[in-house]
């Protein structure tokens, strides 16, 4: 089965995130990217074993930057 994984970049402690919308609570860390990959194809085999998910298609990501006195937010 296919899954859409997010990865993000952790600034704040270093090394990587990685999570799977659909899959509740199926997210991991680690220092590099392919340790990372290891990690999450993990979570998402514990996670299938929970019970089944329905898989929706990821439709897309938005980076967005909000002013705090902006009406609209830009993206």
């Amino acid at each position: 089965m296919k899954y859409s994984v997010i990865i993000e970049e952790d600034k704040l402690d270093g090394g990587y995130i990685a999570y799977v919308p659909n899959l509740k609570g199926c997210y991991t860390q680690a220092d590099t990217l392919d340790e990372l990959k290891q990690n999450i194809i993990e979570a998402i085999e514990v996670s299938q074993e929970d019970k089944p998910q329905i898989n929706n298609s990821l439709f897309g990501i938005w980076e967005m930057e909000v002013s705090n006195h902006a009406t609209v937010a830009s993206y």
